[in-house]
């Protein structure tokens, strides 16, 4: 009985999960690269990116920059940022696709500092991308 109130004082006075943060954001594609690195094939190429991100007023707000390498003909590996304002969200992740998808947020800085979560890029035309952020700090 004594162990069960314990463990319920100690549930009640556990701090309650907090919410995430979301960011959304627009993202216009403004550079790539592709570059064919051995092996023949899509195995080894390399892809960088640069998106200018704006927010909902169309005001330039930052940019997200990804590098990607294929470590095989159906597999990539991404690291990037996105960068605003208030700080940046360094992202990482794998892909099947040459879609990006997405990518887990592995920190940041600035507001930022700390952040984990996801980052999810939805493609709404040529060269736009919706980009939200979902993260804790």
């Amino acid at each position: 009985m004594r162990l069960l109130l314990i463990v319920l004082v100690a549930v009640l006075l556990a701090p309650a999960a907090a919410a995430a943060d979301t960011i959304e954001v627009a993202a216009h594609l403004q550079n790539q690269n592709v570059a064919g690195l051995p092996p023949k094939g899509r195995s080894g190429n390399a892809y960088s990116a640069v998106w200018i991100v704006r927010d909902r007023h169309a005001r330039t707000i930052g940019d997200v920059l990804l590098d990607c390498r294929w470590v095989n003909a159906s597999l990539r590996l991404c690291v990037g940022q996105l960068s605003m304002p208030l700080g940046t969200l360094a992202l990482i992740g794998a892909s099947r696709t040459s879609l990006i998808g997405q990518l887990a947020v592995v920190g940041g800085t600035g507001v930022y500092a700390g952040a984990s979560g996801t980052v999810l890029f939805d493609a709404i035309g040529l060269r736009r991308y919706i980009v939200t952020a979902n993260y804790h700090t």
